[in-house]
């Protein structure tokens, strides 16, 4: 988290992040440590290079998760991120839709995800 943080500077962290445990919880898991360093350069980098904010980046990571357990499935974090990206890029700039959460759940639902995979027993 400390490098997200040290990313953007512990005032806009706090004012994305601040009110929202789950988020933080979230990237906490999934973008901390030397571990994952390559997933967080690469969340970091597309929110950078799009309209959205890193929060609703992350909010969209989570929606896609939860489409994902929910059905069982699973795919690295990074296809993930990629999923997120190709919905942003979707919406184009004539898009009414200004929420990057509410793409990727329209996507998911219209489109599924062919890159899931059943979740492996641990």
């Amino acid at each position: 988290m400390v490098e997200i943080i040290d990313s953007m500077g512990s005032d806009a962290f706090k004012a994305q992040f601040g009110d929202s445990p789950q988020l933080l919880s979230f990237l906490e898991a999934n973008f901390s440590g030397t571990e994952n360093a390559a997933a967080r350069r690469q969340l970091l980098e597309s929110s950078d290079d799009s309209a959205f904010s890193l929060r609703q980046w992350v909010e969209s990571l989570r929606t896609v998760r939860a489409w994902l357990d929910t059905r069982g499935l699973e795919m690295p974090i990074e296809d993930e991120l990629g999923y997120v990206c190709c919905a942003g890029e979707a919406a184009g700039a004539g898009s009414n839709l200004t929420h990057l959460p509410a793409l990727v759940a329209e996507m998911l639902e219209s489109y599924g995800c062919e890159r899931a995979e059943p979740r492996t027993k641990v």
